[in-house]
């Protein structure tokens, strides 16, 4: 006597329908995980730098005194603001006071800048910030270090800068006795100041080229990005 055994199968149909449920499953989740990878990567590679940068300023400081009294090269009489950041000027500087304290893999000098590479990948470029006095002697009172982390070496506000997603701010004040590095931050060093007070915030609002406080907040933020952020 034959016994049938019965086969559990999928049909065809239920095959595609599983299928296009795990598609539409993996198109909801995927670009959610590369967007919060993106954002581990960014704010780990802020830290970093910070830490590079700052050892480096502190091991300047323990040598050749306070910042104040550096070499920028620019404190002669000048004539409107054509001295200012010049590339040969800036590159003295860097190579005196930063360069033998960090790992740089390459530098450049270009007709707008000059620019290094650290071993982390992150390129750096600078720029100086300062009075110019009834005399028209120009004194500088700042020194930003402009961080990419995808090889931008454009200026400072150039709109293709993402203060956001790619680049960020540092800043040394030389008028301190003891400088350190801080982040750009203009409007206070509370979060909702960071946030929202002025024209270089850390908001959706703001050109990407112009969320100079970006930094500050990732920092303020315990060195996360935190929801309300502007990816």
């Amino acid at each position: 006597m034959a016994h049938h055994i019965n086969k559990l199968a999928f049909t065809l149909a239920e095959i595609l329908i599983t299928l296009g449920i795990i598609g539409v499953v993996a198109a909801l989740t995927i670009p959610a995980l590369i967007v919060k990878h993106q954002k581990k990567v960014f704010a780990t590679k802020v830290k970093q730098t910070y830490a590079i940068v700052s050892n480096a300023l502190i091991s300047s400081v323990a040598e050749n005194g306070s910042p104040s009294t550096w070499d920028y090269g620019e404190s002669g009489n000048v004539d409107g603001n054509t001295i200012l950041n010049k590339p040969e000027h800036i590159k003295e500087m860097v190579k005196k006071y930063f360069a033998p304290y960090l790992k740089v893999i390459k530098e450049e000098q270009t007709a707008f800048n000059y620019y290094i590479v650290l071993s982390n990948g992150t390129t750096l470029t600078f720029v100086t910030d300062g009075n110019i006095n009834a005399s028209n002697i120009y004194t500088p009172t700042a020194l930003y270090i402009v961080a990419s982390i995808n090889n931008n070496t454009d200026t400072l506000a150039s709109t293709t800068r993402d203060y956001s997603r790619k680049d960020f701010i540092m800043r040394v004040d030389t008028r301190e006795t003891n400088a350190r590095i801080k982040f750009f931050n203009w409007g206070g060093d509370t979060r909702e100041k960071i946030k929202n007070t002025s024209k270089y915030a850390c908001n959706k609002n703001i050109r990407k080229n112009l969320r100079y406080n970006c930094g500050a907040l990732i920092q303020y933020d315990g060195w996360e990005i935190k929801n309300d952020y502007p990816w």
